[in-house]
């Protein structure tokens, strides 16, 4: 199976990969703002996307890796390994000698491992206690 990699992604794509794994469709000009506002690695077959992964950073030392998604039919496949494998190479170019990057993400319950194997911690940990999230809406 042939994957290439682009780094554009349309709302309508962005929320179907969400909804395909079970995650919340977002609002469009929502998603827009988001995808617009990040650094977005895209995997293709057949020119449609089938997985992704976003960058959001401050541009100074913290990164955050979000929605990382790769279609259910697609999983198990080495693509999420791909993604991720761009994603750590876009993150180590961007580092100057001396830099260091605090590069967090929130793993879905049970992928835990996957994240384990480019270096990721559990938390809570002997350094870092509990990583916690809220979704709020109004």
């Amino acid at each position: 199976m042939k994957i290439e990699f682009a780094n554009r992604i349309t709302v309508k794509q962005f929320n179907c990969l969400r909804a395909a794994v079970g995650w919340q469709e977002l609002d469009n000009k929502q998603a827009k703002t988001g995808i617009k506002n990040s650094i977005v690695f895209v995997a293709c077959h057949k020119k449609q996307p089938i997985g992704m992964a976003r960058i959001i950073t401050d541009g100074g030392y913290i990164i955050f890796i979000a929605d990382v998604i790769v279609l259910p039919v697609y999983q198990g496949k080495g693509i999420g390994t791909k993604l991720m494998n761009k994603v750590m190479k876009y993150i180590s170019n961007q580092q100057n000698e001396g830099y260091k990057f605090l590069i967090s993400l929130g793993a879905s319950k049970g992928k835990e491992q996957f994240y384990e194997k480019f270096g990721f911690k559990q938390r809570p940990n002997d350094e870092s206690g509990a990583g916690m999230s809220i979704w709020k809406s109004e």
